[in-house]
């Protein structure tokens, strides 16, 4: 027992022996470097360790962007001057300094594609010439990423110079995409904001250029109209014949170069103009739900924004445009609402006519308001359910006396007894609608019986007031010829018999009469006789 303990002491204490002499050496191995510096210090006859670790090549993307000169030029450094792609990079520089954009736009797409990457980041991407080429040569280095984000930079201003927009639109999106970071994002987004410019010719709107149609009671909504909408043109779909524009879809890659705009850089000076003119077209050409969304990501990430108080007002009214009527959600009516609500209190500077603009538009949305109740109470009349239709009638009545509802509620309550009268298939064919309802002023009015006074003296009676008529139930459709379904017979039942009815005495007469048929001889006053 002692020796088998003995030897489990020693399985225990042995790996804690070699850690202990682990972590010794370790501890000598890490202290080295530091006890020769202090000795280098002090002797300069000691050398100090060999090689050293150093990061005084590598910079972050802050130092780079402040050493960056102006013509926005690779970063100087030892790295990157003595390689032989900053050499090239320079050579295709000298071209575009010279004017010679085609020539450095070849030199410059040539380099930008040689040192691309895969998806890693780590190898550059197969090619032609390094397709067979082992993982070791296709390595990339500190030097591809900056030369390659500068080359891809300096592509699309030579594209830019020569007016090929849609390819230099091309290029800045993808130098967006694959550098969010890059140091040339003002440049970039001032490019891609001239370019949608150029091809599309956007035209900010302003509220005063803008105003609702007449409302109107079949759809339940107004849409917004733009005064003065001559002088904005859409480009066609289709280019065959100017270079500067994409040969399909201009408007659509217009608006995609203002979105790249406000997604890559929303801190930028040009975030917010890019937002109002995407919304300011989808207003023009009429997309109510595209531009309302727009103005309300404008409002909530850009409250310091110029163009706050369009924002509110144009978005009233393509929010309120957006309501498809009294079968549907309020939501974008309610939206509207507040909207115009906000713009009253944010804005103390409108003017008289934007004030009375507003008011006016908020009687419509309360108006649509109630109109979504007689909606509803024509929507029981063709189901034949009159009472629910008068209810709802009241209900406008009593609680929105002022709309103009209420006297088109005064003339359904009018009209109910005609409808009440009809077949209720008939009446759902029929499709009633609101503008159908011709609105009164009043309804006319019940004259009740007059009592006579206690004091006065009896009068000839009046005549009772006829009861008024039951209302006529819907009719319904008759049945014709319904077969008669025969009793099922169940086995182990039988009917009861019916018993025949006890049958009457019969009649006897008085001696010496003889009985009419069928009658009865009355003997009032007089005794029975004992026969009888």
């Amino acid at each position: 027992m002692i020796i088998k303990s003995l030897k489990q002491h020693r399985k225990l204490t042995q790996p804690a022996l070699c850690g202990l002499l682990i972590g010794l050496a370790g501890c000598q191995t890490f202290s080295t470097p530091w006890r020769k510096a202090d000795l280098a210090a002090n002797d300069p006859t000691v050398s100090t360790i060999s090689n050293p670790a150093s990061i005084d090549n590598v910079k972050g993307p802050l130092e780079r962007s402040l050493m960056g000169s102006e013509s926005l030029s690779i970063v100087n450094s030892a790295a990157l001057t003595n390689s032989p792609d900053f050499a090239e990079y320079q050579d295709a520089k000298k071209l575009y300094d010279a004017g010679d954009y085609s020539a450095a736009e070849a030199r410059f797409k040539h380099l930008a594609e040689r040192l691309a990457t895969d998806d890693t980041g780590n190898y550059r991407k197969r090619s032609f010439k390094n397709f067979y080429k082992p993982l070791s040569e296709r390595k990339s280095n500190y030097t591809d990423r900056p030369i390659r984000e500068d080359s891809l930079f300096m592509l699309a201003e030579s594209r830019y110079a020569q007016e090929e927009f849609p390819g230099a639109e091309d290029v800045y999106l993808g130098l967006l995409k694959e550098y969010p970071n890059t140091r040339h994002l003002d440049v970039a987004t001032q490019r891609l904001y001239d370019i949608a410019l150029t091809w599309m010719k956007f035209k900010q709107t302003k509220s005063s250029e803008v105003s609702l149609a007449a409302y109107s009671d079949r759809d339940g909504y107004g849409h917004p109209r733009v005064v003065d909408n001559t002088d904005y043109d859409r480009p066609s779909f289709f280019n065959f014949t100017d270079g500067s524009r994409p040969k399909t879809d201009t408007e659509g890659r217009a608006l995609e170069a203002l979105k790249a705009i406000w997604l890559n850089d929303p801190t930028g000076p040009l975030a917010d103009d890019a937002l109002m003119l995407t919304a300011s077209h989808y207003l023009r050409i009429g997309r109510n739900a595209e531009a309302a969304e727009t103005y309300r990501l404008l409002r909530q990430e850009f409250p310091d924004s110029p163009h706050l108080k369009d924002a509110y007002l144009l978005g009233a009214y393509v929010t309120q445009a957006s309501y498809q009527g009294a079968a549907y959600d309020s939501q974008n009516l309610d939206e509207a609402r507040q909207l115009k609500l906000m713009a009253m209190n944010m804005f103390p500077e409108l003017n008289e006519s934007e004030k009375e603009r507003l008011e006016s538009e908020l009687n419509q949305v309360d108006d649509a308001h109630v109109s979504r109740y007689f909606e509803r109470a024509i929507f029981y009349l063709r189901k034949g359910n009159f009472e629910a239709v008068e209810m709802m009638c009241h209900y406008i009545i009593n609680n929105y006396p002022s709309s103009k509802y209420s006297g088109k509620a005064r003339g359904l309550l009018a009209r109910l007894p005609e409808f009440r009268n009809q077949n209720t298939l008939v009446l759902a064919l029929q499709g009633i609608t609101s503008d159908q309802i011709e609105p009164i002023d009043s309804l006319p009015a019940t004259t009740a019986p007059v009592m006579p006074s206690p004091a006065s003296p009896p009068s000839t009676p009046e005549p009772a007031p006829e009861a008024e008529p039951e209302p006529a139930k819907p009719k319904l459709l008759p049945s014709w010829s319904i077969p008669r379904l025969k009793p099922i017979p169940i086995p182990g039942f039988s009917a009861p018999k019916e018993e025949p009815a006890p049958e009457a005495p019969p009649y006897e007469s008085s001696p010496g009469e003889q009985p009419a048929p069928g009658r009865v001889q009355m003997t009032l006053g007089q005794q029975p006789s004992p026969s009888q």
